[in-house]
């Protein structure tokens, strides 16, 4: 018991369906968009070379979201959908990248950033 309580928290992966510690769905995601664009984008990590963040956070029907699209790609389908709604704030992910070998770090990655970690994996 005692080894398990030491152990870190690992998310799992594939579609995400959490809630988490936000004053609003809007609030969730600009710091999962700041930190995703900080964090995966403009630090060249490798893992996400070739894909851009579409923040869709200004919305008048429907939930806030943040699109993963391929880069050059902004009007594609998107790889991922990361979307928050509700009070308590729900993040809801989904789309192809949510069964890629990397969806466990973006979980983990969405999960930290919304609740307001700052840095990077």
């Amino acid at each position: 018991m005692l080894l398990t309580a030491c152990q870190s928290f690992e998310a799992p992966g594939g579609s995400l369906t959490a809630e988490v510690d936000a004053r609003g769905p809007v609030q969730a995601l600009q710091r999962v968009n700041e930190r995703g664009l900080a964090c995966w984008i403009r630090s060249g990590d490798r893992a996400f070379r070739g894909y851009a963040l579409v923040p869709e956070l200004d919305t008048r029907s429907g939930d806030p979201r943040i699109l993963v699209v391929r880069q050059g790609n902004a009007q594609g389908l998107p790889e991922l959908v990361i979307s928050a709604s509700g009070d308590p704030v729900r993040i809801v992910t989904f789309g192809p990248l949510t069964g890629d070998r990397l969806s466990a770090r973006i979980n983990a990655d969405v999960l930290a950033w919304s609740a307001g970690r700052q840095g990077c994996a």
